[in-house]
């Protein structure tokens, strides 16, 4: 059995870092565990949320991935150790598009370059559908081989930090692999996964284009699964893998499902109300997308707009066949377990 001498997991305060990290400190303390006994290093983004991690099995970094201090302070004594590269910027501010490349791609590039020196074992880098695009075809599924067509800044950066992690890998004793998640949900949402619950509720969540196009989505344990079972994976080195829900889900469906989850389940006053718009509402929010990005300013509305008419679908069958990833959570549970914690961790839908 592959085992490891420490985990380093960076992004570790972001949404799904927090939840690997979750399931990490399950493992560090279960004999039959590749990751038995390890240490965590967690490199957050912010002091402030340095407290929810308070364990005797994590070792704190707070830092910046461009700054080459913090990528020598995590790498320290790093040898047979395994990173989990969750950093990354999906959503910038305002005047931020330049930070995609400086991050996604520079920043993760040396980083990755630094952990081959230091004799790391395996790298995991997270990825996204959006090096692959959209399709207006229903019936367009992407898998691994599918060609490179990025979708605006983050996804060009995503794509050039693919393209740069394979390349050290084809002559690196260190095993990269890559791992393509389309729009994930879950427990530790951000407050903008909250808004999309309560625009739902309240009659306010429009569907473009009649809401046809398909959309492939992973709920956050279904994608730490495959996360945990890449840390096994070292047949070949540089190899991509899609992990989603099993199926795609039209997103008209999707709706449907959280109005009723959010009615009959746990007792909300949803809104009767359905909005409809035109096709050409997400095509005209697209050309100023392409615009606003070209200026150098990031509209976080206009950009999520502008692909709802879309198909975003994608297949984990590749990851099935080689890493015995079997997606357990479809989208009713995990809506379901979405809302709840939302509930519980007094979130106002």
């Amino acid at each position: 059995m592959q085992t490891y001498s420490k985990i380093i997991v960076t992004g570790a305060d972001g949404w799904l870092g927090t939840g690997l990290l979750n399931e990490l400190l399950k493992m560090v303390d279960n004999p039959d565990s590749i990751f038995y006994n390890c240490e965590i290093l967690a490199l957050l983004q912010s002091e402030k949320n340095s407290k929810i991690f308070n364990h005797p099995s994590i070792s704190i970094h707070v830092g910046d991935l461009r700054d080459e201090i913090t990528i020598t302070n995590l790498l320290k004594e790093s040898e047979d150790s395994i990173v989990f590269n969750l950093a990354g910027v999906i959503h910038p501010n305002f005047f931020g598009v330049k930070i995609f490349n400086e991050v996604n791609h520079i920043a993760i590039s040396r980083f990755a370059n630094e952990a081959v020196k230091r004799g790391v074992r395996k790298f995991i880098a997270m990825s996204s559908n959006s090096p692959c695009g959209y399709s207006k075809d229903t019936s367009v599924v992407f898998n691994e081989d599918s060609p490179y067509s990025p979708y605006m800044g983050y996804g060009h950066s995503k794509m050039l930090m693919e393209k740069s992690l394979l390349k050290i890998s084809s002559s690196s004793k260190t095993n990269f692999t890559i791992i393509r998640s389309p729009w994930f949900y879950g427990p530790f949402q951000p407050e903008r996964q909250t808004e999309f619950f309560s625009m739902i509720k309240n009659g306010n969540f429009p569907l473009i284009g009649g809401g046809n196009g398909m959309r492939s989505m992973a709920y956050i344990d279904n994608i730490i699964q495959g996360l945990v079972l890449s840390a096994e994976y070292f047949s070949k080195n540089g190899e991509i893998f899609w992990i989603s829900d099993k199926k795609p889900y039209a997103m008209k469906d999707i709706v449907l499902t959280v109005k009723k989850l959010l009615k009959n389940e746990f007792g909300f006053k949803v809104s009767p109300r359905q909005i409809y718009l035109p096709s050409t509402v997400s095509d005209v929010a697209r050309f100023s997308d392409y615009i606003s990005q070209s200026l150098g300013l990031y509209i976080q509305k206009v950009h999520v707009l502008s692909e709802m008419n879309q198909t975003i679908s994608c297949s984990s069958e590749k990851a099935e066949m080689l890493l015995d990833y079997i997606p357990k959570i479809d989208l009713e549970e995990g809506m379901r377990r979405s809302i709840s914690w939302c509930i519980k961790n007094k979130r106002k839908i």
